[in-house]
């Protein structure tokens, strides 16, 4: 008999993550790999363009109201716990864990961590998070940052920490040097009115205080009195599928009112458009201010052939390689210490080149879904081995 795994999602946005989101991508990803081996049921929010119930690829979509997140949960675990899963795998949201462990406690649980947001004590009460992790039988974080981060905070559980690096689909971002990719760019910049031969910084993320932007926008101001044959595109909008105008996204407008020629606000992107921009590129730069726990972003960039200008935080350092596949910044929090890379790859075509080209090879090799999604399925087949 096949083991079944229930993966149960945020209930923030659908999978698949048809307006996106880094959380559904990873979960609709690695389901896609995982289900050719495993039984696997994906627990989500309803949307509008979706069916309350779906089977896709032999993967089943069980869908429910998330308008009130505590009856989301309530009806997940309803449907969970009628059924014998083998393994039940909860993303994000470690307090679904003990009263689902009560009622399933024959399944193996994964709590899956993408942040450390949702153990932050604001959050859940003290003495909460480690008596959740000692409930669970793994815990899933996607680097080796984030699973240095817990064993220094929860030593006594340390043992169950397991990392495994997250990915993108190389097939999908296309490298820039792609004869078609070519084509799709020259037709993307005359719809932004972008000169066909003026160099593209790329900013793609959600545009919220603490990935950096405002830092972007004035070492922007120096890069553009040092090298004026380029520009900035923001890309992205404070929330997937939302294109409100937040006030931090009016400041940022304000603030590049003075390069206001050179700089372009694209707003929210739907999913399969957003490869096209990556392509467009001549440096993908990610400014991030706080510890990024992966930074889907990186590889994408990557994939699509063009070299990365990032913040040395979090997991950024276990993507980007200094000198090979971009540059990483230390002081990130000075937009001074992002102008001298972004300038050295602007003035050296042969050094982004390389830099790009190197990036590719990386995620052709092992930023890709294939392997991820067979490191959790050996994570999966050791759950299940192991004696209880």
């Amino acid at each position: 008999m096949t083991a079944s795994v229930a993966v149960v999602s945020p209930g923030l946005l659908p999978i698949p993550p048809i307006i996106g989101g880094s959380v559904e991508t990873v979960i609709q990803k690695m389901a896609e790999v995982t289900g050719t081996q495993f039984d696997i049921d994906i627990y989500g929010p309803t949307h509008a363009s979706l069916p309350v119930r779906q089977t896709i690829n032999k993967m089943n979509y069980y869908r429910f109201p998330a308008k009130n997140y505590a009856k989301y949960f309530q009806m997940a675990r309803t449907c969970i716990t009628s059924k014998s899963y083998h393994i039940i795998q909860v993303e994000n949201r470690p307090l679904f864990i003990p009263n689902t462990k009560a009622a399933s406690p024959n399944s193996r649980f994964i709590c899956s961590l993408h942040s450390l947001i949702h153990i932050d004590e604001k959050l859940i009460r003290p003495g909460m998070t480690l008596k959740i992790f000692r409930q669970c039988d793994k815990v899933l974080v996607y680097s080796k940052f984030m699973s240095r981060k817990l064993a220094g905070m929860f030593p006594q559980v340390s043992d169950k920490f397991h990392y495994i690096h997250l990915a993108t689909e190389p097939e999908r971002f296309r490298p820039c040097w792609d004869p078609s990719v070519k084509r799709h760019v020259k037709v993307l910049k005359q719809k932004h009115g972008i000169p066909e031969n003026r160099k593209i910084v790329l900013f793609a993320g959600r545009i919220i205080e603490k990935k950096g932007v405002h830092i972007l926008l004035t070492a922007m101001e120096q890069v553009l009195r040092e090298y004026p044959d380029c520009c900035l595109v923001i890309l992205g909008s404070g929330w997937y599928g939302s294109k409100r105008i937040s006030p931090y996204i009016t400041r940022l407008r304000q603030q590049a009112r003075k390069i206001a020629d050179k700089i372009y606000f694209t707003n929210y992107i739907q999913p399969g458009e957003v490869p096209g921009y990556f392509a467009m590129a001549d440096i993908f730069v990610c400014p991030s201010q706080w510890d990024e726990p992966f930074g889907l972003v990186n590889v994408e960039a990557m994939a699509s052939g063009i070299p990365v200008v990032a913040s040395a935080r979090g997991g950024i350092p276990e993507i980007v390689t200094n000198g090979v596949n971009g540059f990483l910044v230390n002081n990130e929090s000075n937009p001074q210490s992002f102008v001298g890379p972004i300038l050295t790859i602007l003035k050296n075509p042969e050094l982004a080149r390389s830099l790009g080209q190197n990036g590719r090879k990386t995620v052709e090799k092992y930023f890709n879904w294939p392997r991820a999604g067979r490191e959790l399925i050996n994570l999966y087949e050791d759950l299940l081995s192991c004696p209880r």
